[in-house]
């Protein structure tokens, strides 16, 4: 059990924890590119009238199942189109799968100091918590991934088939998040945790296995699972398969292999992915292997499939490995209860483990002070991880809170600062204060811009050239929105400017390092990661 001072607070940093989840959701243009397809998806969604089919841009989309969009779709249908409606299911998804965590570790371990310690790691882990920032697959795949492994563990263990029914249930609701290929996945988990955990006895194995059903389960996860995927074959034939395969199969199999680094890059995902507990998390798994406890199969089976499988598929990126961040957490929390050494150099090494990560947080929160001219105040707050060290003379959670520290720092304050460099609203408003019809697609020199067709809504033509908007513009045959550069302004004689600005010119948002990178230089004067740009009507 755990004393009443330490429940109330935990209580008290998950609040705080909670609230910066939510925090400024709503401030931040669509993000591009990602986010920008599922928000403008949406969007068309409400415009054509039609939930089933997926369009972007004016084109069909057919590389994720429409999970995702239907969650936006109904959050819109509540709060209208916007950023917040945009982002909320996200951020409820992640809620849900922390409290999913938690569960999962109480029913493994019997221990609430477990399940609280694997809530803190899971928490502000780095890629879980960005990614519950914006609008994107991964963070339901998370939640639906999760809750399948939850009901399968709770009917596994109780025996009772219902929670075996809602886990073919909630298999099925991940498939319709991120496609079949989760269905080899979880499967795999499934079939290795019952293989180990009756010793590789073929006999009892199969008796388990027999208690799954399978043969009921198959038809739920067919007609809810794969009922898109035959409605959009049928709809649009090879035109919808031959995209989402190279979406799913091709991307896994007939990607360039890089060699021997291929082996490593997951296990340098999780080194940083994971952090702050990245580094407790391979003390952890030592352990785990060392002492062989078989309370830890179920996590292995889920960390160890995930790995196996995405390290042979050719195609890797970072994102795939999110839906292992809960087991990765549960078998850390079990680390941060059990694993305190009484030799001392080991204890100095164990210490180690949570300073390192903290000292580099700390000073990414300073930097970020430092190079935005941040208030005092968060200088103050940056003392907290320290003073809990100095009070209870424990080091496990003040690496989760300075990376509280650092989520508060970025949410209320470096957000709104980054904002003022991103005008995609302010090009959507000038287009529609001057009335500009929606037949009139905007075009965009020689580059593209992922949500301005949500912003705009209208069909976006990409990299159009100057030549042809030069040639378009003299021609006067036909109306003309066009977002060009200072240089193109110049050969367009008397052309009407109805917005002008800088945009982000360096790379995709999504490296979103380099974008704060840029935002910075540009803070203090330096615009060398944007360009000016004019958007010109003529009727």
């Amino acid at each position: 059990m755990i004393d009443r001072h330490t429940f109330h607070m935990f209580t008290l940093f998950i609040f705080w924890s909670v609230l910066i989840f939510f925090w400024n959701i709503w401030l931040n243009d669509i993000w591009t590119a990602n986010e920008a397809f599922y928000a403008e998806a949406v969007r068309e969604m409400f415009e054509n009238k039609n939930f089933i089919e997926i369009y972007y841009n004016y084109e069909p989309r057919f590389n994720k199942p429409p999970l995702t969009y239907w969650s936006i779709a109904l959050s819109s249908l509540i709060f209208g189109l916007n950023e917040f409606a945009v982002r909320l299911p996200i951020v409820l998804y992640a809620i849900g799968s922390i409290i999913l965590t938690f569960l999962i570790a109480m029913r493994l371990y019997k221990n609430v100091h477990i399940a609280f310690y694997s809530l803190f790691v899971v928490m502000f882990s780095v890629q879980f918590f960005i990614n519950s920032r914006y609008a994107s697959p991964e963070i339901p795949l998370t939640f639906f991934f999760t809750l399948t492994l939850y009901f399968f563990l709770v009917g596994y263990q109780t025996k009772r088939w219902i929670y075996i029914y809602l886990s073919y249930l909630a298999l099925s609701l991940t498939i319709l998040t991120k496609g079949y290929p989760y269905l080899i996945v979880i499967g795999g988990i499934v079939i290795f945790y019952l293989l180990i955990e009756n010793q590789l006895s073929l006999k009892r194995f199969w008796k388990d296995f027999l208690f799954l059903r399978v043969h009921l389960g198959i038809p739920i996860i067919l007609v809810i699972g794969f009922s898109w995927f035959v409605y959009m074959y049928l709809k649009f034939g090879n035109q919808f398969l031959d995209i989402y395969m190279e979406e799913t199969i091709k991307r896994a199999l007939t990607k360039k292999s890089k060699g021997i680094s291929d082996l490593f890059f997951y296990i340098y995902v999780i080194l940083w992915g994971f952090l702050p507990y990245s580094l407790v998390f391979f003390y952890s798994l030592y352990f785990s292997f060392r002492d062989k406890i078989k309370k830890h199969y179920f996590i292995l089976s889920w960390i160890g499939v995930m790995f196996i499988i995405f390290t042979i598929a050719k195609g890797k990126i970072p994102t795939y490995f999110i839906q292992a961040h809960p087991a990765l957490a549960i078998l850390t929390g079990y680390a941060m209860y059990h694993y305190i050494s009484k030799n001392k150099y080991q204890t100095y090494f164990y210490y180690l483990l949570y300073i390192v990560p903290t000292i580099l947080i700390l000073y990414g929160n300073y930097y970020l002070i430092h190079a935005f001219n941040l208030d005092y105040f968060y200088y103050i707050i940056m003392a907290f991880p320290i003073l809990y060290i100095l009070k209870y003379k424990d080091v496990r959670l003040v690496p989760y809170l300075s990376a509280l520290v650092i989520a508060f720092t970025f949410t209320v304050s470096v957000l709104p600062i980054i904002e003022k460099y991103r005008p995609y609203d302010q090009i959507g408003t000038a287009v529609k204060e001057n009335f500009v019809p929606k037949t009139i697609p905007l075009m965009i020199e020689n580059r593209f811009i992922h949500n301005l067709p949500f912003y705009t809504k209208r069909k976006v033509l990409r990299d159009i050239t100057t030549e042809k908007i030069v040639s378009l513009y003299r021609t006067r045959s036909k109306p003309i929105l066009a977002l060009v550069t200072q240089e193109t302004l110049q050969k367009l004689e008397n052309a009407p400017v109805i917005w002008k600005g800088y945009l982000y010119k360096k790379s995709s948002e999504s490296r979103f390092l380099i974008l704060i990178k840029y935002v910075i230089k540009a803070y203090h004067g330096d615009m060398s990661g944007f360009e000016k740009r004019f958007l010109i009507y003529r009727p």
